[in-house]
């Protein structure tokens, strides 16, 4: 029996080897395991607190979940973006950070939210409610919608008690605006500066300035930045938009009749009204006018001979005041509901007022929802179908240029072939380069060309989508770093900088000089190719120079007779203050009730930041390098 062999071979001294060699392997391996340290990756420990790496993970994963929401594929460009993900994830843990310590501080100083006060919280949340009371199942599900777990919600709902308790009472009270603050604030603000202004144009002192090929070298080694030459790539495209597949239908005319039956809502005509209007414009008497106006109307007048005697509408003459044919939604809201109540030809509004005035309408004539005959509408027809079927169209083919695309990865040959485009050659693309043929231009297009995977693994892309009716593929097969040029090969641009940057400086320290000459006697000589513009009055909003040059100006001392030199509109300009004084135009409780909710903001967002970094300087906090790197290694985050 086969038994029996087993049997007899268990007691040979074969077997009796073999069965220790696997003990004395299972001993070793066990002890080789002890003997190997065990590995901390936890990113950060708080306190005693040790933040872990799937807590970081889940908290960022909530972060992107409701990026996604909000702003769709927008948000999946940037989060194919290294260092944005980077960037993100090391927001989402300093923030974590900021609650740990500041839960930790609050704890030791004996504030407690203890765990029945947070399962008050989630027994008293409304969310949570079915047929008028609390519902576990309820609250089970909706956590799990979220991404979360019931252990972890409460967690994060413990630290929001905690902030309600301790932290928003103080923000509250931080944030409200002193009356000093305000009144300094808006002195600030309303004042109006006046200056003298003396610009120079550098382009006048080109014959006097000149860069020598040592001056252009050493612009060009301290300016390395204006002399690379940008990332470029060369990749292989499909396209499908719906411009061209409209182009592909046919449209017989028995296809079109056909359609046009089967859609006549889309076709039919909203009832129409024709009405005239009585203007009264703004006036002290102006409401007596009107109910004059609509009393003699009442009692019978003609509208026509009453709106030639009394109507303000300066277009009477030509219009007789006809407001023409109108639809639904037409006119102002309050306007057209008037004249979408009248019911008969002939019949007179009530009096309406808005800020153009005081109103009265009258109903001229009724157009009948209706659907026009096809001959009047043939083209209208015509394009409403074509459109219907090249995005049915697009929408099949968008799919099977996603499928094909990604089951022959190498090539775009297959894709193309299947959905009927050809394959284009890019040439070179420069990264940002705008002034390409669409759409290579296209900034989603582009990323994707210099997308770290794409562009070193060589396979299709994902389909890119180019607004709501184009898409694309892209094969990368060429890539090129940014690189510094031979000073040889920019030496002529150089040149031309280095003089640019010269003149510049020339014309500023021409400028300087002469301030300071003044200073000492008012009546120094202008010099030469400078312009001056005197008593100059500049707000803060001033919108006839630029923000920068508004910004030197203000940041001027409150002395007259001190100056700086700024740039306006690529002009180097020194500005002499005159005289500070306030807007009239403009009272300060203006501008009180505009600095205040953004003072306010201000000062909650200061304290908060406060709280929490007094929060972090009591409390020890120890980072993992390498716990870090091994986290942001898996979404490829890592620099």
């Amino acid at each position: 029996m086969l038994t029996d062999k087993l049997r007899e071979g268990a007691q040979g001294r074969v077997f009796k080897v073999l069965f220790w060699i696997i003990i004395l392997s299972f001993i070793f391996a066990g002890v080789g395991n002890y003997l190997i340290p065990k590995l901390n990756t936890d990113p950060v420990k708080v306190g005693q607190y040790s933040i872990k790496s799937a807590e970081w993970t889940e908290q960022y994963n909530q972060r992107t979940q409701m990026m996604m929401k909000m702003y769709g594929s927008h948000a999946q460009a940037f989060l194919e973006d290294p260092k944005f993900v980077h960037n993100l994830r090391m927001q989402v843990l300093d923030s974590m950070i900021d609650n740990v310590a500041l839960n930790s501080q609050t704890f030791e100083n004996g504030i407690r939210i203890g765990d029945e006060q947070v399962k008050d919280a989630i027994r008293n949340d409304k969310r949570f409610y079915k047929d008028g009371k609390f519902n576990n199942e309820l609250f089970l599900a909706s956590v799990r919608n979220i991404g979360s777990s019931p252990d972890y919600y409460a967690e994060q709902l413990r630290t929001s008690l905690m902030t309600d308790t301790l932290v928003s009472p103080v923000i509250r009270n931080a944030q409200q605006p002193l009356p000093y603050e305000l009144d300094n604030l808006a002195n600030l603000f309303a004042q109006t500066r006046k200056v003298d202004m003396y610009s120079l144009n550098p382009e006048a002192l080109k014959n006097s300035v000149k860069v020598s090929d040592d001056e252009a070298l050493k612009f060009y080694e301290s300016n390395h930045n204006l002399f690379m030459k940008p990332e470029n790539a060369v990749f292989t495209y499909v396209v499908l938009s719906v411009d061209d597949l409209k182009k592909t239908v046919d449209a017989p005319k028995e296809k079109l009749e056909e359609y046009y039956r089967l859609n006549q809502d889309e076709f039919t005509v909203a009832q129409m009204r024709e009405a005239s209007q009585i203007l009264i414009k703004p006036a002290d008497d102006m409401k007596a006018k009107a109910e004059k106006v609509y009393a003699e109307l009442k009692s019978g007048a003609d509208f026509s001979i009453v709106a030639k005697e009394y109507s303000d509408d300066p277009d009477f003459e030509t219009s007789h005041g006809s407001l023409g044919t109108v639809s639904r939604g037409t006119l102002s809201q309050a306007l057209d509901k008037a004249l979408f109540e009248l019911s008969d030809v002939g019949a007179v509004s009530k009096i309406i007022y808005d800020n153009y005035g005081a109103h009265i309408l009258r109903l001229d004539g009724i157009l009948a929802e209706h659907v026009p005959d096809f001959k009047e509408i043939e083209e209208q027809v015509k394009k409403r179908y074509v459109d219907s079927k090249a995005l049915a169209l697009y929408n099949e083919k968008s799919a099977t240029l996603t499928d094909i695309s990604f089951e022959n990865p190498d090539s775009l040959d297959a894709a193309a072939q299947a959905c009927g485009v050809k394959v284009l050659n890019s040439g070179v693309v420069s990264a940002g380069d705008t002034s390409l043929a669409w759409p290579l231009n296209n900034a989603d297009i582009q990323r994707a060309a210099f997308n770290e995977e794409n562009r070193t693994s060589h396979v299709n892309s994902n389909v890119i989508n180019l607004g709501d009716s184009a898409c694309a593929v892209i094969n990368v097969s060429e890539y090129h770093e940014a690189m510094l040029q031979k000073f040889d090969d920019v030496k002529e641009k150089a040149q031309s900088l280095a003089l640019e940057s010269k003149l510049q400086n020339e014309a500023n320290n021409i400028l300087t000089a002469f301030a300071k000459a003044l200073k000492g006697d008012a009546n120094t000589q202008i010099p030469e190719n400078v312009s001056k513009k005197s008593d100059v009055l500049v707000t803060r909003s001033e919108a006839n120079s630029d923000p920068m040059f508004v910004q030197d100006i203000y940041a001027i001392v409150d002395k007259a007779g001190d100056f700086v030199v700024s740039k306006d509109k690529g002009l180097p300009t020194l500005v002499i203050l005159k005289e500070v004084s306030l807007d009239k135009e403009n009272t300060l409780d203006n501008y009180k009730t505009f600095i205040r909710p953004q003072l306010s903001q201000y000062k909650a967002s200061s304290t908060e930041g406060m709280l929490y970094q007094g929060a972090r300087e009591l409390t020890e906090i120890s980072y993992n390098d390498d716990a870090i790197k091994l986290v942001e290694q898996q979404d490829g985050s890592a620099n």
